[in-house]
């Protein structure tokens, strides 16, 4: 009975022990065991906030004017502008613009980045005046006329047409063989291209003047025309299909998108800043 108590009491001593020790390494286990601490926070980098409010100029379209006329921001706030696309005369550190030396016909779009405080600002604004489509016309398809789009906006009608509003105003276009309504605007594509005399070519570029009796009391403007001539599509040189697919993501026009298409559209035009002008408008006739 002794030997019996004797057991138990050293097994009893000895389950202490090992408790003990198990006890002593979970503790300093918890000790090397790094601490949660509310004051670690992961740094993140915040990007510029475009500004939502007024817009940059006190109106969004500007019209051409006999003398000088030129816009300056609402804000004189220190800071870079910039624009897409190419062919808006501004001031890259006051903002600028002399509307009389810009691309008329075009919407663009022009960003602000406050020096002081990151944030950037933007809008739209249109330089008043006709551009035409860039595409390829196809005569076959009946498709001989390239009509004027005023304002950036295809639906927007041409003021005073067939009136007072006066177009190839010193015959540029009608000496180069380009066949163009003095009263419209629109380019007769296949007169012009029997006018020619060629069936693959181009004519030379030349300055369309004319006069809208718009906003701009009926100032000079112009923009300068060129047309390309082949027989069928496959004619066409790849220098003259790259240009169509970069002009898609140069040139706005002035009707609204869905805010998915918006951000689609400007991501595309950020990556296509250094693109090459948006004049003359790129007009290609094929006979078939």
């Amino acid at each position: 009975m002794r030997k019996i108590k004797t057991y138990f009491n050293i097994n009893r001593q000895l389950c202490i022990a090992v408790m003990a020790i198990v006890l002593c390494i979970a503790v300093s286990c918890k000790k090397d065991k790094p601490a949660k601490t509310t004051d670690q926070v992961t740094p993140t980098l915040i990007p510029p906030v475009t500004d939502p409010g007024k817009g940059i100029y006190a109106d969004s379209v500007f019209y051409v004017q006999d003398g000088n006329y030129r816009v300056s921001p609402l804000s004189s706030a220190s800071g870079n502008y910039s624009c897409i696309p190419e062919g808006l005369k501004i001031e890259e550190t006051t903002g600028v613009i002399d509307v009389n030396k810009s691309e008329t016909g075009l919407k663009y779009q022009v960003t602000f980045t406050d020096n002081a405080t990151g944030q950037t600002k933007t809008s739209f604004i249109i330089i008043s005046g006709i551009n035409y489509q860039d595409k390829i016309y196809n005569l076959a398809n009946g498709d001989s006329i390239a009509a004027p789009i005023y304002n950036a906006n295809a639906k927007l009608a041409l003021p005073d047409a067939n009136k007072n509003s006066i177009f190839d105003t010193d015959g540029g276009c009608k000496h180069a063989g380009i066949v163009v309504n003095g009263g419209d605007a629109k380019i007769n594509l296949a007169l012009s291209v029997r006018n020619q005399g060629i069936d693959t070519g181009s004519t030379e570029e030349v300055k369309l003047a004319y006069r809208i009796n718009d906003n701009s009391n009926k100032a000079l403007n112009g923009l300068d025309v060129k047309i390309y001539f082949y027989r069928t599509s496959s004619e066409i040189p790849q220098y003259l299909t790259d240009l169509l697919n970069e002009r898609k993501t140069t040139i706005f026009d002035a009707n609204p998108f869905s805010p998915t298409q918006q951000n689609n559209r400007l991501i595309m035009n950020k990556a296509a800043k250094k693109a090459s002008r948006p004049r003359p408008p790129c007009i290609i006739v094929v006979s078939r």
